[in-house]
Parts: structure tokens; C-alpha cells; sequence
């Protein structure tokens, strides 16, 4: 690039990208933009791999963040004790903390998302987990009767900008949703407040849009895997899950043989013989192929939830 091209330098467009110019340098580049094609294309680019690197963050789920905005960092654990309550269940607050912090369901900066809930199937209740819910999944297990759990930016509740001494992640206790607002209930004094629907949303996308369901009684499995479509594996990792896969198939040919069973050209349970007790080489392809979908799905879940791999071989 021609340095001299109305003074604009390399390192002017590199400060202008971290949002370290002053007022006049970010004039003078703007200005130079619609001047100087190669130095709106570079800003272009620029913008655009920082919007892909955004979005790349916001897909990563965080599944070890900690639910814990309120002062005794027991926001999940108050919205579990009281849908218990609700359903009259015997419950000792004491031993209910014991049992949690025992499981390290409960630590002293919070509840992992992945643990709300545990004391309440603890208790024989249906729960589910799920990651990218929406709006139109709350206002459906609402009119089904279940209770929900749903974590958000806990700094949007009392008009607060989130700081390293304020934790994001809050659970709260949803009671209705409509166009304009969504309703929770205030577990320290029991009455119901409101947030906008807006506000909600921007605040529920801290958690991936996580939400926890809960029901005394199942109204049927519905299987809502996390999202992992999007998450793209390179040519190493592709190898890797040919080998997940054939060794899975292992796993599974090992622990059968070890409980009596043995090839048959059909499955028959009462002769525990099974078509597929071969190597990995000679199954089906379509076998093969369930396999591989396993191994794929696997490591794309890994690196949707923020892990990635290292091979120690390089």
C-alpha cells in the first residue's frame, strides 16, 4: 500500500481498528475511505473477520459458567427449592445444601449451568436441559404447565453494567411471556416483576439461551440435542473421528463378547447373537456411517463447548 496516499499508514488503519485513534485521526481514515479504495478494503475485511470471530464466540456455549448473581451465589438452588415447594415435597434446606455442594453441584462461586436441576431429579422430577431455546419454546412449556428455570444476564434486573464483582449468569424462575415482556418471580419477596422482551433476549444470549424445564410427571421424551451444524472440522480432526469410530465399534464388540454373545447372521437375543460382532472393516457401510456420525457429532460438541484438541504428536 502506498503509505503516503493522503497520510493514512498502515499503523493508522491498525489504531483505527482497535478503536485507538483520536477524534480527528478517525475523521481523516473515514474520509480516506471513500477516497481510497484499497484502504476501504482493507476496513471491509477487516470488519467482516471481526464479525465472523464475534459470531464464532457467541456459538460457543458456556456450559461451566457459573449461575451465581446473587449474594450467596444460590440463585439456581432458591429457583429448585422453590419449585419444590410447589409441589409440596418434604425438604430440608440444610441437607439440600450439603447434598449439592457434595455432588459439586453447588460451589462456592455458584452452580455450573449444566448441574441446575440436579437436586429436582434428585427428587423424581422430569428435567430437561436445553441450549438455543427460543421464545416460542418458553411460551410452549409454559401452556404445557412446566416450570422454567432460565438463565441470563443477572446485571439486566437491577440496571447494572456487568464487572468481574457482579457474575452474569442468574437463574430466575419464569412465570409468562408475551409480545412486549417476560415475567419471573422475585424469589425474595415472592412477587412477580417484569423485563422487557428485548432486554430478556439480550440478557438470555450469556447462556446460549439456556433453559431448564421441570415436570412432576413426563409428557414424553423430546430429544433436543445441542446444535452442532455449524461447527466445522479440519482435515485432522476428520481422521480422527474414523479412528472414535472404529473404536467405539470395539468397545461395543468387547463389552458384548464379554456378556456371552457372539456373531450370528441375524440378532437373536435368546441365542445372544448379533450380526454386526465383526471387525469394524467388515460392517455395513451404513453401520459405518452411525458410527461416524457419533464420532463427528462428538468432537464438534467438544468444540462447541468452548474445549479444543491438541495433537501432542506435532
Amino acid at each position: 500500500m502506498d503509505n503516503n496516499r493522503r497520510n493514512i499508514t498502515d499503523e493508522d488503519i491498525a489504531a483505527f481498528l482497535d478503536g485507538n485513534v483520536s477524534g480527528q485521526e478517525m475523521a481523516e481514515i473515514i474520509s480516506a475511505m471513500s477516497a481510497d479504495g484499497e484502504v476501504a478494503e482493507i476496513l471491509s475485511v477487516s470488519s467482516a473477520v471481526d464479525h465472523d470471530l464475534k459470531e464464532q464466540e457467541c456459538r460457543i456455549i458456556p456450559m461451566h459458567a457459573l449461575a451465581a448473581a446473587n449474594p450467596e451465589n444460590l440463585c439456581s438452588f432458591d429457583c429448585e427449592t422453590f419449585i419444590m415447594q410447589r409441589h409440596d415435597m418434604d425438604m430440608d434446606r440444610w441437607s439440600l445444601l450439603e447434598t449439592a455442594k457434595a455432588n459439586n453441584w453447588l460451589r462456592e462461586e455458584g452452580t455450573p449451568l449444566h448441574h441446575v436441576g440436579r437436586l429436582l431429579e434428585l427428587k423424581g422430577m422430569h428435567v430437561d436441559r436445553r441450549y438455543d431455546a427460543s421464545v416460542r419454546d418458553i411460551e410452549t412449556a409454559l401452556g404445557n404447565g412446566l416450570e422454567i428455570m432460565a438463565v441470563i444476564d443477572g446485571s439486566i434486573l437491577n440496571d447494572k453494567e456487568p464487572d468481574e464483582h457482579s457474575p452474569a449468569h442468574h437463574a430466575i424462575y419464569l412465570t409468562g411471556i408475551d409480545d412486549e415482556s417476560v415475567d419471573y418471580l422475585d424469589l425474595d419477596t415472592l412477587e412477580e416483576e417484569s423485563i422487557e422482551i428485548r432486554d430478556f433476549l439480550d440478557a438470555w444470549k450469556c447462556s446460549g439461551n439456556y433453559m431448564v424445564t421441570v415436570s412432576a410427571e413426563s409428557d414424553g421424551y423430546d430429544p433436543q440435542p445441542i446444535s452442532v451444524e455449524d461447527i466445522d472440522l479440519d482435515a485432522d480432526l476428520m481422521d480422527l473421528t474414523e479412528a472414535i469410530a472404529e473404536n467405539a465399534h470395539d468397545i461395543w464388540a468387547r463389552a458384548r463378547m464379554d456378556e456371552g454373545w457372539t456373531y450370528g447372521p441375524v440378532r437373536d437375543d435368546s441365542l445372544k447373537q448379533h450380526p454386526d460382532l465383526v471387525p469394524y472393516s467388515r460392517l455395513p457401510e451404513s453401520e459405518k456411517e452411525y458410527d461416524r456420525l457419533m464420532a463427528m457429532n462428538t468432537l464438534r460438541l467438544v468444540r462447541r463447548l468452548g474445549f479444543s484438541l491438541t495433537n501432542l504428536n506435532d
